[in-house]
């Protein structure tokens, strides 16, 4: 088996656009040996427009002038098929669907044939591994905490870094490159007949779905108490908290019953609770508590908006813990 390790650079890329400048890749055996390692500069047929997530300027390390003298992609479908396709290798790339989507893009573009292999991810790989689902790593990431020289943008360069990343990986957990992709639960990915799917891990999908769930009753036990606090009327005993509009923070939404016996004193009290945060002058937040929600209510503080901020201790300790 043959590890083929390829990323790809574009002179731009929109919306159903993508232009190769650069098909980078790295070969390498079963032990990580390095078979072949190239770069094939492409004509994108096509100006240079780079950016970055963050909107900012990429510079690849290539003289953009010289591309214009190269042949274009249909030249070299050929021979990247070759490099990619067969049942003897096995196809990898970091962040990978973003290279295959340009492939597929390029295929269309040039009316040829659509690509057809199996991928696995270095970055599904890393997140199954680590279970930092929650962020995405970058290649360049990687090669800090591994350890590996690496030269950005350098589609060669970064083929190989992601073999090294891989190889990392493998010496890490003691194993090989398909006891890896089995003990993580990773489902390669695909490219065929113009379609392509994602390659992905078993835990990631029960993270989601986890994550799904929990979303789904928290979303639940706030409509528990919504509905009590619409339904909730009652005579005040006293005045003691009158004029005062309290709020809470999610988190205290939430806990459903505690939340209702601490509406209940409040309006015995005199006070109103207000669902919304512009309604109220009076936010209890949980302890060190760092939700959006809970930072709105600091920023509204500091303008004058909102005139106190209590923990949760506080406004138990306030009504009188037993009430509570």
């Amino acid at each position: 088996m043959k590890y083929v390790f390829f990323d790809i650079e574009c002179a731009c890329v929109y919306k159903n656009v993508a232009k190769i400048c650069v098909f980078g890749y790295c070969v390498a055996d079963e032990e990580f040996n390095i078979l072949e390692k190239e770069d094939i500069l492409i004509n994108p047929n096509g100006k240079f427009h780079l950016t970055d997530h963050g909107g900012g300027g990429i510079v690849l390390p290539y003289d953009y002038d010289s591309f214009a003298k190269l042949p274009d992609f249909k030249k070299f479908y050929p021979r990247i098929r070759e490099i990619l396709e067969g049942e003897d290798k096995l196809v990898f790339g970091h962040a990978a669907m973003n290279d295959v989507k340009y492939l597929n893009l390029e295929t269309r573009r040039y009316k040829l044939p659509s690509f057809r292999f199996q991928f696995a991810d270095t970055q599904v790989l890393y997140m199954a591994m680590t279970e930092t689902f929650d962020r995405q790593t970058g290649l360049e990431a990687l090669t800090k905490i591994f350890e590996i020289d690496y030269t950005p943008h350098c589609a060669a360069d970064d083929a190989y870094a992601t073999m090294c990343v891989a190889r990392e990986m493998c010496a890490h957990e003691s194993c090989t490159v398909p006891e890896l992709l089995k003990k993580y639960g990773v489902r390669l990915g695909k490219i065929m007949n113009g379609q392509y799917s994602p390659c992905v891990s078993q835990r990631r999908s029960d993270y989601i779905a986890e994550k799904r769930r929990l979303k789904r009753e928290r979303g639940e036990r706030r409509s528990k108490f919504n509905d009590f606090v619409y339904g909730y009327r009652v005579r005040p005993q006293s005045s003691e908290l009158k004029g005062k509009r309290f709020s809470f923070s999610r988190c205290i939404e939430e806990e459903v019953p505690l939340a209702k016996g601490l509406v209940k004193e409040i309006v015995k009290r005199g006070g109103k609770y207000s669902l919304k945060l512009s309604g109220c002058n009076v936010f209890v937040e949980g302890e060190e508590d760092d939700s959006p929600r809970a930072a709105s209510a600091r920023k509204l503080k500091e303008q004058g908006q909102i005139g106190e901020i209590y923990t949760l201790a506080q406004l138990q300790q306030m009504l009188g813990a037993e009430q509570t």
